[in-house]
């Protein structure tokens, strides 16, 4: 009998579940093992025919297919059940000081919101980490108005000297208040990822240390910078969820062209490991629906910058929470010495009915049904992370009571 690998706080299948559900257990003729029987033409043993030929253990029957609820054959398995764990998720918070954020105390606003989204207690376990933009570039730029030439603009930090935004006809030095154009000055966290509650009085008192300044929005390199350390953290925690929340009140401005934030949300959201980015605009700006877009995330959350910014910044950053949690689960490790069978596991999920499914498995996120259970490993071939289907997961997250739990011992049921 193949049986699958076991870990403390883990339980196996019993007989007394076996009819209970979309899917019929088979136990052994001992009755101290859950056999999982498939609709092969192997015979199995047995206590109670459904009607059908009994499985060969490989696998699942579906409730009224048929099949023996016996003991199957000489393949036959057990199953471990492990309660799902929700893959941890890391935030990076890259979040707008520009001068602009002084307009009807939008800083003042936005930040209480944030103050409260760490200190509360559904956050606890979140790692979070947060950096300003823009950030001084720590020189002086003498022009502070119009140009023909880059070298009018003086040192290189302060320029070129361009049009801000396409199709204007008047140049200007693109960093007159010696705002950073480098996104290795974003790359470097104000505070650190660290999980919460523990880093949120760190996170406070980093924003009652800031205040509005600076004259452009350097989105794009503060973005790039968010992204290059999401990168290096999420690399090194392989098993987490690691994302990027842009928070701004403005069009982007300032620095050249050359690293927009809409390429630098693309390249993260698109490159290995991926990242995506979720958007907070304070004020409808509609070119922070482009940036989510291609981040991965849709389109931007907008809280209204001059009424109740506070309650509606604090249930955008809960909802960026929840949209980031819900999908990703960690694979059950073995004891040490055992490998995983990544083709011998199975998701179940319990929904508030009580009826419990499993839930098939396909190659890929491309490979994921417009409608119906399914999910897929986050890397073919060296997974981290069971990852469910948009419309898998848009069921399981509306439905607050579900329960999701790892089979591990039996082969995996494909879509």
């Amino acid at each position: 009998m193949r049986n699958g690998w076991f870990s403390s706080g883990v339980s196996r299948v019993v007989c007394a579940a076996a009819l209970s559900g979309a899917w019929i257990a088979a136990c052994s003729a001992t009755g101290g093992n859950t056999e999982f029987g498939d609709s092969s033409s192997k015979n199995g043993s047995g206590a109670g025919n459904t009607g059908g030929n009994g499985g060969d253990g490989g696998s699942f029957i579906p409730a009224g297919a048929g099949g023996n609820t016996g003991a199957g054959g000489d393949d036959s398995c057990a199953a471990t059940k492990n309660k799902a764990q929700q893959v941890p998720l890391d935030m990076y918070i890259m979040f707008d000081q520009s001068s602009s954020m002084k307009d009807n105390s939008k800083w003042a606003s936005t930040t209480a919101a944030l103050k409260a989204f760490v200190e509360q207690p559904a956050a606890a376990g979140i790692g979070v980490g947060i950096q300003y933009f823009p950030q001084s570039s720590g020189i002086v730029c003498p022009n502070l108005g119009f140009c023909n030439t880059d070298a009018e603009c003086g040192p290189a930090a302060c320029g070129p000297c361009a049009a801000p935004t396409p199709g204007f006809p008047i140049k200007v030095c693109s960093s007159p208040s010696g705002d950073s154009c480098k996104p290795s000055d974003y790359a470097v966290p104000d505070v650190p990822i660290a999980p919460l509650p523990a880093v949120g009085t760190t996170i406070i008192n980093s924003i009652n240390a800031h205040s509005p300044s600076g004259s452009s929005t350097p989105t794009g390199p503060a973005l790039q910078g968010a992204v290059d350390y999401a990168k290096q953290w999420a690399t090194l925690n392989p098993t987490h969820t690691t994302v990027v929340v842009l928070a701004s009140d403005g069009e982007p401005t300032g620095c050249s062209a050359s690293i927009t934030s809409v390429n630098a949300a693309a390249d993260a959201f698109n490159g290995v490991p991926s990242i995506k980015t979720f958007v907070i605009g304070v004020g409808n700006i509609a070119s922070l629906n482009s940036v989510a877009a291609a981040g991965g995330t849709g389109a931007a959350i907008i809280v209204d910058g001059s009424q109740n910014a506070t309650e509606e910044f604090l249930k955008a950053m809960n909802e960026i929470r929840g949209a980031a949690l819900s999908c990703s689960y960690l694979i059950p490790q073995p004891p040490p010495g055992d490998d995983i069978d990544y083709n011998a596991i199975n998701v179940e999920y319990t929904p508030e009915s009580g009826i419990s499914v499993v839930v098939p498995q396909v190659k890929s996120e491309a490979d994921c049904p417009a409608a119906g259970l399914a999910w897929y490993y986050d890397v073919p071939g060296a997974p981290k992370q069971i990852v469910f289907c948009d419309a898998t997961c848009s069921q399981i997250a509306n439905d607050t009571k579900a329960e999701i739990d790892v089979l591990v011992g039996c082969a995996t049921i494909v879509k």
